[in-house]
């Protein structure tokens, strides 16, 4: 994507929201269900205030460093190629940084990537269940914590 002229933060998301593939909260639920890898991108502060059941826990900042660190495919002899047969879908507080990181493994060769339209504000206006961060696994690594419920990092 070549930009000829300034754009703001919202301006970026709206373009990449229509490049990219998005689901709403029903969507998702369904492919919890199925064991897709569900990734949440939202900060440590924000995870502390709840989690989408059967998510893993990876901040925005080192998403595209520690993807392959996820334990549904970390065992594998290339877990990059085994991660691009798998349906990964990705949320945030608001879907605006889960379009961007979206877009971000589409240039790293994912093609099953959604974003969750609305993020973890939608899911909580639908009043879908969320645990505590406390109530899911603690992880570290390469020095970096991050929380799972159900086969993550």
């Amino acid at each position: 994507m070549i930009m000829t002229k300034l754009l703001n933060g919202r301006q970026l998301v709206s373009i990449i929201q229509g490049e990219i593939q998005q689901c709403d909260c029903e969507a998702l639920s369904e492919a919890l269900q199925q064991g897709a890898i569900v990734i949440d991108i939202r900060e440590e502060a924000e995870v502390n205030l709840g989690m989408i059941p059967g998510a893993v826990h990876i901040p925005r900042g080192v998403l595209e460093m520690e993807l392959t660190s996820l334990d549904a495919i970390s065992h594998e002899q290339d877990p990059l190629s085994a991660l691009a047969t798998r349906p990964v879908y990705l949320y945030c507080r608001s879907g605006a940084r889960s379009a961007l990181a979206a877009k971000s493994l589409e240039s790293m060769g994912l093609t099953k990537v959604w974003s969750v339209a609305g993020g973890f504000n939608r899911w909580l206006a639908l009043e879908k269940p969320i645990i505590s961060s406390k109530e899911a696994k603690v992880w570290e690594v390469d020095g970096l914590f991050a929380w799972e419920q159900g086969g993550g990092i």
